[in-house]
C-alpha cells in the first residue's frame, strides 16, 4: 500500500499525537490564552502521554471491565478534541491531515478494543478528510474497511440517527465517506456491499447518493462493471427520499 494506510497500533498513533502537541506546545502562549487555563497546553500533553501508557496496557494484554474501557476510551477521545480545538484555534494548519489520521486510527484502535464509541466527530471528519486525499484503489477500499468497523462500533444513540436534520452529523458523514471509498475504490463486489450496509443506515440518502455516483461515473473512464452495480441499487432507490 502507500503512505497513506492507517496504522492502528498504538506506538503509531501515540506518535501522531505527539506530533501534533509538540507543534501545539511550539505556540504555547497563544495555547494558553486560548485555553484560558494556567497550565496551558501542558496539562493536555501530560494527559494524552498518561492515556496511551494505559492505551499500551491495553494493546499488551491488560484488562477493562466493559464500562471502564468504554469510558477511558471516551476520555481519550476527549483529549483528541481538546487537541483539535487548540489546532484549530491558533491555526496549525499543517497539522490538519496529522490529526485527521489521528482520529481515523484512534476510532480504529477503540473499535477493536471491543468498546462503544459514542463520539463520532473528530474520527468522522478524519476519516472523510483522508478519503478526500486518497487516489490508490488500494488504499480506498482499505479506508472503506477502516471506516466499517468504527461504524460497527458505533453506540445505538448513534446508529438511531434521530436528528436527521443536521447534516453534517458524524453518523451520515462516516457512512456517506465509506460509500464514497467503495465507489471510487472501483471495485463491484465492496460497491454491492457497501451500498447493501448504506441503505440499513441511511435510506433516506441513498437515491441521491447513487445518482450522483453515477453521474460522476458518466464523466470518468469507469468500468461498466462498476457502473452495472450503481444501476441495480439505483433501480432499488428509484426516487431520492425526503428528509
Amino acid at each position: 500500500m502507500s503512505n497513506t494506510v492507517l496504522v492502528i497500533e498504538n506506538d503509531a498513533i501515540s506518535d501522531l499525537a505527539l506530533e501534533v502537541t509538540q507543534a501545539v506546545l511550539a505556540k504555547q502562549e497563544e495555547a494558553q490564552s486560548v485555553m484560558e487555563d494556567p497550565s496551558g497546553p501542558l496539562a493536555l500533553a501530560r494527559a494524552l502521554s498518561d492515556f496511551f501508557q494505559i492505551a499500551a496496557a491495553l494493546e499488551s494484554g491488560a484488562g477493562l471491565e466493559p464500562d471502564e474501557l468504554n469510558a477511558l476510551c471516551g476520555y481519550g477521545l476527549d483529549l483528541l478534541d481538546r487537541l483539535d480545538f487548540l489546532v484549530r484555534k491558533i491555526e496549525i494548519m499543517d497539522k490538519r491531515q496529522t490529526l485527521a489520521r489521528l482520529f481515523a486510527t484512534m476510532g480504529v484502535w477503540i473499535a477493536r478494543r471491543g468498546a462503544t464509541i459514542d463520539n463520532l466527530q473528530g474520527i468522522a471528519d478524519g476519516f472523510g478528510m483522508i478519503v478526500n486525499g486518497t487516489s490508490s484503489a488500494e488504499d480506498l477500499s482499505a479506508l472503506c474497511g477502516f471506516m466499517e468497523e468504527v461504524i460497527d462500533a458505533a453506540s445505538v444513540r448513534l446508529q438511531l440517527d434521530e436528528d436527521r436534520g443536521d447534516a453534517w452529523r458524524p453518523w451520515r458523514v462516516i457512512n456517506l465517506n465509506a460509500g464514497i471509498a467503495a465507489t471510487r475504490s472501483l471495485d463491484p463486489r465492496l460497491m454491492d456491499r457497501t451500498f447493501d450496509k448504506m441503505a440499513r443506515r441511511l435510506p433516506y440518502d441513498m437515491a441521491g447518493f447513487l445518482a450522483d455516483g453515477m453521474r460522476q461515473a458518466a464523466v470518468q473512464q469507469v468500468p461498466d462493471e462498476v457502473k452495472d452495480v450503481l444501476r441495480v441499487h439505483m433501480e432499488r432507490w428509484p426516487s431520492k427520499a425526503t428528509h
